[in-house]
């Protein structure tokens, strides 16, 4: 009989305290998630010329030509721009190559200078005839004209008959190239990333 009541006393102790533990209240707290969202970084680069048309019909546009009259002017505007879906600040290059003496036979004025806000290669960590700027994705002004007054012109006392097989290899060739500019601390360091 003993046995039975010490059971009978146990098992209304364990629902007494199944009934307290119930009846209890956890503070408990939990926080709002967190997400972390990225939006697309983009660098985004145009090199134009107005005057390059479709002439064969193969979607693409025609290589710049003129003849090689002296004195004759031509329109040329190459113009560099960095599009509007690039949203974050860049190095933008231009790499101006004057090839077969076209400054002895051609007239014109390369607009890449510093005082319009272009630093010339130091001809060791960028070559010296690529410029380069810092443009800012908030920036206002992220187009610019490489040629003064967008145009050339055959010099008529170095374009002769008998120098217009030399002539006529006279080019300028433009090559732009852009690089992010967050975690890249020079633009020395952002050509090297180019390989160019």
């Amino acid at each position: 009989m003993k046995k039975k009541a010490t059971i009978a006393v146990v098992a209304l102790v364990l629902v007494v305290c199944c009934a307290i533990g119930g009846a209890i209240a956890w503070l408990t707290d939990t926080t709002a998630p967190v997400t972390n969202t990225f939006t697309v970084g983009d660098v985004d680069i145009t090199l134009t010329e107005t005057w390059n048309t479709d002439t064969n019909s193969d979607s693409s546009n025609d290589t710049w030509t003129a003849k090689l009259v002296p004195g004759n002017t031509y329109a040329k505007d190459p113009v560099v721009t960095v599009t509007n879906e690039t949203n974050v600040d860049c190095y933008l290059f231009v790499k101006f190559e004057e090839s077969n003496n076209a400054n002895t036979y051609l007239t014109y004025t390369s607009t890449l200078i510093e005082e319009n806000g272009w630093t010339k290669g130091d001809g060791t960590n960028i070559p010296a005839d690529v410029w380069y700027r810092v443009v800012l994705a908030n920036d206002t002004t992220k187009s610019w004209n490489l040629l003064d007054g967008n145009k050339v012109t055959v010099n008529a006392g170095t374009v002769t008959k008998d120098t217009m097989s030399k002539a006529q290899n006279a080019k300028l060739t433009y090559t732009a190239y852009a690089v992010q500019k967050d975690n890249i601390d020079t633009a020395a360091a952002a050509w090297a990333k180019l390989g160019a």
